[in-house]
Order: structure tokens, then C-alpha cells, then sequence
């Protein structure tokens, strides 16, 4: 998984391909590999309401382009943590020329090196799918946050049964919903899925129209990798939330 990474930020990030394709499916190009459009980045900010003293970890960052944009618009103390060693690298290349409170580390969300407390919220951006143990992961990050803090997590992970019809299903019927639920953790969700399934018609509508350019780069990989996420199941079954996991005092 990390060689793949490796390979899919360096190119994306040279791509202007790739770059087109995020500027007219996401609305801005920040080398997206999620679902997460500007739309919903701005739901996610209101969520956040981060100001100057707030502490915030991006986790599954990949080369930070989302992880910049947040610190650019609130002026907080942001970190990003990725497994991929060449979108770090990248990203801290970055950040050299942005501001002292834009960090960027090479880490495992599972084995999180932060004193209790750390942070005032936590985001994961379509990240946690490769996460073994959701549970041990959420009561890390709890630990990880102040009383009132809040663990934001886009996921259509839904019920986690492949070909599932989840277009109409509730947050609470979730795999993370019913966690959560089970854990007694107080949560709020947004419900994008409708939102969700414009996104891939979009997203596989762009593709094919851009498909003459990747191949005149030589990324031809990066189309592939795509169209795929977009033909591999029937995107109209998808649900989407946006849980907000708050932790009490």
C-alpha cells in the first residue's frame, strides 16, 4: 500500500491531468484521492470552528494540500500525519515556506505517538478503510483529544457489505454508527449521500473526458486508479456521512 501511494501522490501532485480532474470535480485542486469536495470540506470547517489557539491532527493527510488549505483559512496549529514517505516528503517541502504552525509527520494512525490531550480536534478524510481495528483507533483518538473535543470522520463505508443497497441507510445503522453507539460516545452525523452519488457521476464523467490527456503524460495509472474507484460497484447503493464524535467532559 505504501509503494502505491508513493507513486500515486508523486504523480498526481506533477499531473496536470490530475489536476484538472480535481479542479472540476472537486471545485478546487488540492490532489484529492477521496470523496471529499470543497462542498464538504466548508461542512467540515463550520463543524470545526477552529480558531488561532486551536490544535488540530489530520490523519491519512497525504501530501497535505487539504491539511494547508485548513491552516491557510483558521490560522490553527495543524498537523498531518501520512503513511507514504514521498507525500510527507513532499508536503514538509511545502511547508517550509508556509507558517510554523503547519507540521507534517510519516506515521501509522494506529500507532500515534502524542501525549494524551494533544488536540483539540481530529480529522479523517476518507482514511479509516484501512483500519483493522476501528474500536482500538477511536479509543486512541479520544485519548488523544481535550474534554469537548471532537473526532470528525468522513466515511460510505456504510454497513461494509459489498453490493449492499445503503443509499437509504441511517448513520446510526453504520458500521461506525453502531460503535459508537455501543461505546455510549456522543455523535452527530451529516447525511451526504445524495451529494455522494453526483460526486462519482461527475468524478466518472470528467475522467472520460480527460482520458486523451492522462495518456499523452504517461499516467495512464492514475486514470485507470480512478475510473476504477468509480466502476468497480455500483456507486447508487453508496451512503455518506459525516460523523462528528465528541468527547465529554
Amino acid at each position: 500500500m505504501i509503494d502505491f501511494y508513493n507513486d500515486f501522490y508523486t504523480r498526481a501532485e506533477r499531473s496536470k491531468a490530475h489536476g484538472t480532474l480535481c479542479e472540476r470535480v472537486y471545485g478546487k485542486n488540492l490532489c484529492q484521492h477521496g470523496m471529499a469536495d470543497m462542498s464538504q470540506i466548508e461542512k467540515l470547517l463550520a463543524l470545526l470552528n477552529l480558531n488561532e489557539n486551536s490544535r488540530l491532527l489530520d490523519l491519512g493527510c497525504g501530501n497535505g494540500y487539504i491539511t494547508e488549505y485548513l491552516q491557510d483559512r483558521t490560522g490553527s496549529y495543524v498537523t498531518g500525519v501520512d503513511l507514504s514517505p514521498a507525500a510527507i516528503e513532499s508536503a514538509i517541502t511545502r511547508a517550509k515556506t508556509k507558517s510554523e504552525k503547519l507540521k507534517f509527520q510519516t506515521g501509522d494512525m494506529m500507532n500515534l505517538q502524542y501525549r494524551p490531550k494533544s488536540f483539540d480536534s481530529i480529522i479523517l478524510i476518507d482514511t479509516h478503510y484501512f483500519i483493522d481495528d476501528f474500536e482500538a483507533l477511536i479509543d486512541r483518538l479520544i485519548e488523544l483529544i481535550v474534554p469537548n473535543g471532537q473526532i470528525c470522520i468522513f466515511s460510505d463505508e456504510g454497513r461494509g457489505i459489498d453490493g449492499c443497497d445503503d443509499s437509504n441507510l441511517q448513520a446510526s445503522e453504520s458500521l461506525i454508527g453502531q460503535l459508537l453507539e455501543t461505546k455510549g460516545l456522543s455523535y452527530t452525523s451529516l447525511n451526504l449521500s445524495k451529494e455522494n452519488r453526483e460526486h462519482w457521476k461527475l468524478k466518472e464523467r470528467v475522467l472520460r473526458e480527460l482520458k486523451a490527456d492522462f495518456d499523452a503524460e504517461g499516467n495512464m495509472c492514475l486514470y485507470n486508479n480512478r475510473l476504477g474507484e468509480c466502476i468497480s460497484s455500483n456507486r447508487e447503493l453508496d451512503c455518506r456521512f459525516l460523523f462528528s464524535i465528541s468527547k465529554s467532559l
